[in-house]
């Protein structure tokens, strides 16, 4: 399955909650926060940086939290397709905060 593929599947429902959660949810963003980190550990905070971290971040947050919301009955009991839900929002809701966090310190500078 390309990219592409993968993406509109998961968009549409299609995709085991379980694969989408933690194959891309949980460890695809452990990655993308270990890159971050380690870039912004290393190079420090700055508009290339930020701007990087914007384009990469945003589009992936909303798409795994659309995906989970449609995959969220692909489940034998429920109440894992509200936990999943719930904990995706809290995740999407913690990457708003750091943005926010690093955004002011970058116009505080």
């Amino acid at each position: 399955m390309n990219a592409e593929n993968l993406v509109v599947h998961y968009l549409s429902g299609k995709g085991p909650l379980w694969r989408l959660f933690w194959l891309w949810g949980v460890i695809g963003s452990w990655i993308l926060f270990g890159v971050f980190y380690w870039a912004l550990s290393n190079l420090g905070i700055n508009w290339a940086l930020f701007i990087i971290a914007t384009v990469v971040m945003g589009p992936y947050t909303v798409w795994i939290l659309a995906s989970i919301w449609q995959c969220a009955g692909n489940v034998r009991n429920g109440m894992w397709g509200d936990l999943a839900r719930l904990g995706t929002v809290v995740w999407a809701i913690n990457i708003g905060v750091a943005a926010g966090l690093l955004l002011k310190e970058l116009i505080l500078r």
